[in-house]
């Protein structure tokens, strides 16, 4: 069963404007900005900035979708990760993903993240929740 605790964040896109849309957040909405949690080796390769609120994150990525869009050994068939998108926490991601495969829904898996599309196109990121993480939830190879 597939089962969504809270939102994680939304993400929305720029191309060329990151350094105004900063300023536009930041510096004219006040909005408090977070370190960005993605490993070392991806955070060169997306620019951006995160926002915090009190009910969660929205992520502003540098993305030109004329380009491939994709990272090294991220090969997208179902989702666009770099796109925009909206993503939940779930209570176990392995049910989710059992849970997609069981409703016929087509997924990408990385790790510990999947991606999928609502029937309207719209990309759907699902995460273990990490307050929920240990030997029930997050303790079988989420």
């Amino acid at each position: 069963m597939l089962k969504i605790t809270r939102i994680n964040h939304s993400a929305i896109n720029t191309r060329d404007e990151l350094d105004a849309m900063r300023h536009f957040y930041v510096e004219v909405l006040g909005v408090q900005t977070v370190e960005r949690d993605i490993p070392a080796k991806f955070a060169e390769r997306i620019p951006g900035f995160w926002m915090q609120f009190p009910n969660g994150q929205m992520h502003v990525i540098q993305y030109d979708r004329q380009g491939s869009g994709m990272l090294p050994g991220m090969s997208c068939q179902h989702a666009d990760p770099m796109g925009p998108h909206t993503a939940f926490y779930v209570e176990d991601i392995e049910a989710a993903a059992a849970h997609l495969e069981t409703q016929g829904v087509p997924f990408d898996r990385f790790d510990r993240f999947v991606f999928t599309r609502d029937p309207a196109g719209n990309t759907v990121e699902f995460q273990q929740d990490p307050e929920l993480e240990g030997p029930v939830a997050g303790g079988r190879g989420a």
